[in-house]
Protein backbone atom coordinates (compact mmCIF):
# COMPACT_ATOMS: atom_id res chain seq x y z
CA UNK A 1 0.00 0.00 0.00
CA UNK A 2 1.24 3.20 -1.08
CA UNK A 3 0.73 6.80 0.96
CA UNK A 4 -0.74 9.54 -0.67
CA UNK A 5 0.11 13.48 -0.54
CA UNK A 6 -3.13 15.27 -2.50
CA UNK A 7 -2.13 18.31 -3.75
CA UNK A 8 -5.97 19.20 -4.24
CA UNK A 9 -8.65 18.32 -2.45
CA UNK A 10 -12.21 20.14 -2.51
CA UNK A 11 -13.85 18.12 0.02
CA UNK A 12 -14.72 20.68 2.65
CA UNK A 13 -17.96 22.42 1.32
CA UNK A 14 -19.34 18.72 -0.13
CA UNK A 15 -18.87 17.52 3.07
CA UNK A 16 -21.07 19.68 5.41
CA UNK A 17 -20.99 19.06 9.13
CA UNK A 18 -17.47 18.49 11.21
CA UNK A 19 -18.27 14.97 11.78
CA UNK A 20 -18.47 13.92 7.97
CA UNK A 21 -15.20 15.82 7.48
CA UNK A 22 -13.59 13.70 10.31
CA UNK A 23 -15.14 10.56 9.62
CA UNK A 24 -13.61 10.90 5.68
CA UNK A 25 -9.98 11.32 7.24
CA UNK A 26 -10.77 8.90 9.90
CA UNK A 27 -11.95 6.22 7.08
CA UNK A 28 -9.01 7.13 4.56
CA UNK A 29 -6.44 7.33 7.51
CA UNK A 30 -4.29 4.63 6.45
CA UNK A 31 -4.21 5.76 2.82
CA UNK A 32 -3.52 9.86 3.34
CA UNK A 33 -0.11 11.04 4.03
CA UNK A 34 -1.62 14.31 3.64
CA UNK A 35 -4.44 16.02 1.74
CA UNK A 36 -4.81 19.68 0.83
CA UNK A 37 -7.78 20.91 2.31
CA UNK A 38 -8.66 23.59 -0.46
CA UNK A 39 -11.24 26.17 0.09
CA UNK A 40 -12.73 27.39 -3.53
CA UNK A 41 -13.90 30.78 -3.22
CA UNK A 42 -15.47 31.83 -6.88
CA UNK A 43 -19.17 31.63 -5.46
CA UNK A 44 -18.57 33.10 -2.25
CA UNK A 45 -18.48 37.19 -1.62
CA UNK A 46 -15.53 38.71 0.43
CA UNK A 47 -16.82 37.86 3.94
CA UNK A 48 -18.00 34.47 2.87
CA UNK A 49 -14.66 33.80 1.47
CA UNK A 50 -12.65 35.37 4.85
CA UNK A 51 -15.34 33.35 7.22
CA UNK A 52 -14.79 30.46 4.81
CA UNK A 53 -10.88 30.01 5.06
CA UNK A 54 -11.06 30.81 8.96
CA UNK A 55 -13.21 27.86 9.49
CA UNK A 56 -11.10 25.35 7.33
CA UNK A 57 -7.95 26.99 9.00
CA UNK A 58 -9.64 26.15 12.79
CA UNK A 59 -10.90 22.48 11.04
CA UNK A 60 -6.78 21.80 9.80
CA UNK A 61 -5.79 22.70 13.11
CA UNK A 62 -7.29 19.62 14.65
CA UNK A 63 -7.07 17.73 12.08
CA UNK A 64 -3.42 15.72 11.35
CA UNK A 65 -4.19 14.66 8.21
CA UNK A 66 -5.16 17.76 6.33
CA UNK A 67 -3.35 21.22 5.20
CA UNK A 68 -5.04 24.54 4.32
CA UNK A 69 -5.16 26.06 0.81
CA UNK A 70 -7.01 28.56 -0.94
CA UNK A 71 -8.47 28.37 -4.71
CA UNK A 72 -9.07 31.91 -6.39
CA UNK A 73 -8.31 34.96 -5.14
CA UNK A 74 -10.96 37.07 -6.38
CA UNK A 75 -12.09 38.50 -2.86
CA UNK A 76 -8.78 40.21 -1.93
CA UNK A 77 -8.46 43.77 -1.34
CA UNK A 78 -5.50 46.35 0.68
CA UNK A 79 -7.85 46.24 2.99
CA UNK A 80 -8.28 42.48 3.73
CA UNK A 81 -4.85 41.36 2.85
CA UNK A 82 -4.23 41.21 6.43
CA UNK A 83 -6.52 39.30 7.68
CA UNK A 84 -6.26 36.75 4.46
CA UNK A 85 -2.56 36.23 5.22
CA UNK A 86 -3.42 35.65 9.49
CA UNK A 87 -4.80 32.57 8.28
CA UNK A 88 -1.40 31.00 6.26
CA UNK A 89 -2.49 28.80 4.11
CA UNK A 90 0.35 26.49 2.31
CA UNK A 91 -0.94 27.54 -1.44
CA UNK A 92 -2.94 29.86 -2.35
CA UNK A 93 -4.98 29.61 -6.35
CA UNK A 94 -4.67 32.99 -7.63
CA UNK A 95 -7.66 32.57 -10.07
CA UNK A 96 -10.82 30.36 -11.03
CA UNK A 97 -11.64 29.94 -14.57
CA UNK A 98 -12.53 33.70 -14.64
CA UNK A 99 -10.70 36.98 -14.53
CA UNK A 100 -10.33 38.84 -11.61
CA UNK A 101 -8.39 41.69 -9.60
CA UNK A 102 -5.19 39.08 -9.87
CA UNK A 103 -5.03 37.91 -13.16
CA UNK A 104 -6.53 36.07 -16.20
CA UNK A 105 -8.56 32.85 -16.01
CA UNK A 106 -8.84 29.83 -18.01
CA UNK A 107 -11.05 30.74 -20.04
CA UNK A 108 -10.98 34.09 -20.28
CA UNK A 109 -8.84 37.08 -21.16
CA UNK A 110 -6.72 39.11 -18.83
CA UNK A 111 -3.69 39.30 -17.57
CA UNK A 112 -1.73 39.73 -14.16
CA UNK A 113 -2.51 42.88 -12.63
CA UNK A 114 -0.52 45.32 -10.57
CA UNK A 115 -2.60 44.58 -7.62
CA UNK A 116 -1.63 41.00 -8.52
CA UNK A 117 2.01 41.64 -8.70
CA UNK A 118 1.72 42.84 -5.03
CA UNK A 119 0.04 40.01 -4.03
CA UNK A 120 2.75 37.28 -5.54
CA UNK A 121 5.39 39.35 -3.78
CA UNK A 122 3.19 39.78 -0.29
CA UNK A 123 2.35 35.90 -0.57
CA UNK A 124 6.34 35.01 -0.97
CA UNK A 125 7.10 37.29 1.86
CA UNK A 126 4.91 35.22 4.29
CA UNK A 127 6.45 32.07 2.71
CA UNK A 128 2.50 30.80 0.82
CA UNK A 129 3.04 29.29 -2.04
CA UNK A 130 1.69 30.45 -5.39
CA UNK A 131 -0.62 28.46 -7.32
CA UNK A 132 -0.81 28.33 -11.09
CA UNK A 133 -3.67 26.30 -11.55
CA UNK A 134 -6.48 28.01 -13.69
CA UNK A 135 -4.49 31.09 -15.14
CA UNK A 136 -5.02 31.68 -18.85
CA UNK A 137 -1.51 31.15 -20.72
CA UNK A 138 -0.76 34.85 -20.66
CA UNK A 139 -1.06 35.47 -17.00
CA UNK A 140 1.19 32.51 -16.38
CA UNK A 141 4.11 34.24 -18.38
CA UNK A 142 3.25 36.94 -16.68
CA UNK A 143 3.12 35.55 -13.15
CA UNK A 144 6.88 33.77 -13.89
CA UNK A 145 8.48 37.08 -15.02
CA UNK A 146 7.37 37.96 -10.98
CA UNK A 147 7.44 34.88 -9.25
CA UNK A 148 11.17 34.41 -7.17
CA UNK A 149 10.00 30.84 -5.17
CA UNK A 150 9.01 27.37 -6.05
CA UNK A 151 5.24 27.40 -7.11
CA UNK A 152 3.00 24.82 -7.83
CA UNK A 153 0.12 23.71 -10.57
CA UNK A 154 -1.64 21.88 -7.81
CA UNK A 155 -4.41 19.68 -10.41
CA UNK A 156 -3.70 19.33 -13.88
CA UNK A 157 -2.76 17.45 -16.83
CA UNK A 158 -0.64 17.85 -19.50
CA UNK A 159 -1.04 19.24 -22.80
CA UNK A 160 1.16 17.34 -24.91
CA UNK A 161 -1.19 14.31 -24.42
CA UNK A 162 -4.57 16.08 -24.56
CA UNK A 163 -4.88 19.77 -25.89
CA UNK A 164 -7.37 21.09 -23.09
CA UNK A 165 -7.34 24.52 -21.93
CA UNK A 166 -6.51 23.42 -18.06
CA UNK A 167 -3.55 21.44 -19.19
CA UNK A 168 -0.01 22.72 -18.97
CA UNK A 169 2.30 22.99 -21.93
CA UNK A 170 5.65 21.47 -22.08
CA UNK A 171 7.79 24.85 -21.74
CA UNK A 172 5.19 25.27 -18.65
CA UNK A 173 6.04 22.60 -16.89
CA UNK A 174 9.71 23.41 -17.24
CA UNK A 175 9.12 26.67 -15.83
CA UNK A 176 7.77 25.36 -12.86
CA UNK A 177 10.23 22.79 -12.60
CA UNK A 178 13.02 25.75 -12.52
CA UNK A 179 11.61 27.42 -9.81
CA UNK A 180 11.90 24.26 -8.13
CA UNK A 181 8.44 23.67 -7.96
CA UNK A 182 5.07 20.90 -7.94
CA UNK A 183 2.70 19.82 -11.03
CA UNK A 184 0.24 17.60 -9.78
CA UNK A 185 -1.21 15.17 -11.96
CA UNK A 186 -5.22 14.99 -11.62
CA UNK A 187 -8.21 12.80 -12.03
CA UNK A 188 -10.31 14.87 -14.25
CA UNK A 189 -11.57 13.36 -17.57
CA UNK A 190 -11.94 15.81 -19.56
CA UNK A 191 -8.43 17.15 -18.83
CA UNK A 192 -7.14 13.44 -18.90
CA UNK A 193 -8.62 12.52 -22.61
CA UNK A 194 -11.09 15.14 -22.94
CA UNK A 195 -14.32 13.16 -22.38
CA UNK A 196 -16.68 12.48 -19.09
CA UNK A 197 -14.97 9.42 -18.65
CA UNK A 198 -11.77 8.08 -18.24
CA UNK A 199 -9.76 4.84 -17.39
CA UNK A 200 -6.56 4.27 -14.64
CA UNK A 201 -4.59 4.03 -18.23
CA UNK A 202 -5.15 7.94 -18.83
CA UNK A 203 -3.99 8.83 -15.40
CA UNK A 204 -0.68 6.31 -16.55
CA UNK A 205 -0.24 8.27 -19.68
CA UNK A 206 0.02 11.76 -18.35
CA UNK A 207 1.66 10.22 -15.67
CA UNK A 208 4.69 8.66 -17.74
CA UNK A 209 4.68 11.48 -20.21
CA UNK A 210 5.53 13.57 -17.95
CA UNK A 211 8.09 11.30 -16.14
CA UNK A 212 9.78 10.37 -19.80
CA UNK A 213 10.51 14.08 -20.47
CA UNK A 214 11.09 15.89 -17.49
CA UNK A 215 11.61 12.96 -14.64
CA UNK A 216 9.71 12.58 -11.57
CA UNK A 217 11.09 14.61 -8.77
CA UNK A 218 8.98 17.53 -10.02
CA UNK A 219 5.84 15.27 -10.05
CA UNK A 220 2.79 14.64 -7.33
CA UNK A 221 -0.95 13.79 -7.90
CA UNK A 222 -3.06 16.95 -7.03
CA UNK A 223 -6.65 14.88 -7.48
CA UNK A 224 -9.51 17.27 -7.34
CA UNK A 225 -11.73 14.96 -5.38
CA UNK A 226 -15.31 16.94 -4.99
CA UNK A 227 -14.42 18.62 -6.95
CA UNK A 228 -15.65 17.19 -10.02
CA UNK A 229 -18.50 15.08 -11.45
CA UNK A 230 -15.85 13.40 -14.06
CA UNK A 231 -13.16 11.39 -11.50
CA UNK A 232 -11.52 8.70 -13.42
CA UNK A 233 -13.09 5.29 -13.17
CA UNK A 234 -11.85 2.86 -10.35
CA UNK A 235 -9.90 5.67 -8.86
CA UNK A 236 -12.59 7.44 -7.35
CA UNK A 237 -11.65 7.32 -4.15
CA UNK A 238 -7.81 7.03 -1.56
CA UNK A 239 -8.07 3.29 -1.16
CA UNK A 240 -8.86 2.50 -5.10
CA UNK A 241 -6.15 5.65 -5.65
CA UNK A 242 -3.58 3.91 -3.40
CA UNK A 243 -4.08 0.10 -4.78
CA UNK A 244 -5.12 0.27 -8.43
CA UNK A 245 -2.81 3.41 -9.69
CA UNK A 246 0.28 2.10 -7.88
CA UNK A 247 -0.60 -1.37 -9.19
CA UNK A 248 -0.70 -0.14 -12.95
CA UNK A 249 2.88 1.96 -12.51
CA UNK A 250 4.51 -1.22 -11.00
CA UNK A 251 3.10 -3.08 -13.88
CA UNK A 252 4.72 -0.22 -16.42
CA UNK A 253 8.30 -1.13 -14.97
CA UNK A 254 8.05 1.77 -12.06
CA UNK A 255 9.75 0.91 -9.18
CA UNK A 256 8.26 0.83 -5.23
CA UNK A 257 11.00 4.04 -4.80
CA UNK A 258 9.64 6.18 -7.86
CA UNK A 259 5.80 4.94 -7.11
CA UNK A 260 6.53 6.43 -3.45
CA UNK A 261 8.22 9.61 -4.94
CA UNK A 262 5.09 10.52 -6.90
CA UNK A 263 2.67 9.70 -4.29
CA UNK A 264 3.81 11.41 -1.46
CA UNK A 265 7.55 11.91 -1.18
CA UNK A 266 7.81 14.88 -3.61
CA UNK A 267 5.19 16.68 -2.45
CA UNK A 268 6.00 16.07 1.35
CA UNK A 269 9.42 17.28 0.88
CA UNK A 270 8.22 20.64 -1.02
CA UNK A 271 6.29 21.62 1.63
CA UNK A 272 8.82 20.62 4.36
CA UNK A 273 7.38 18.36 6.19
Amino acid sequence: MFKIFDLHNDYFFKLNTETKKYNYFLKNEEYIEKAMSVIWTSELNEIESLSAIKRAREFVNKTEKTLLAVEDLHFLSKENFQLFLKEKPFYAGLVWNRTNCIAGGTFENGRLTSFGKKVIKDLEKNNIVIDTAHLNEESFVDVMKVVTKPLICSHTACFGKNEHKRNLKDYQIKEIIKTGGMVGICLVSNFLNGTNHSAVNDVVSHIDYFACKFGINNLALGTDYFGTDHITKNLENYAKLSKTLSNSLLKMGYTEKSVNKIFFENAKNFFGL
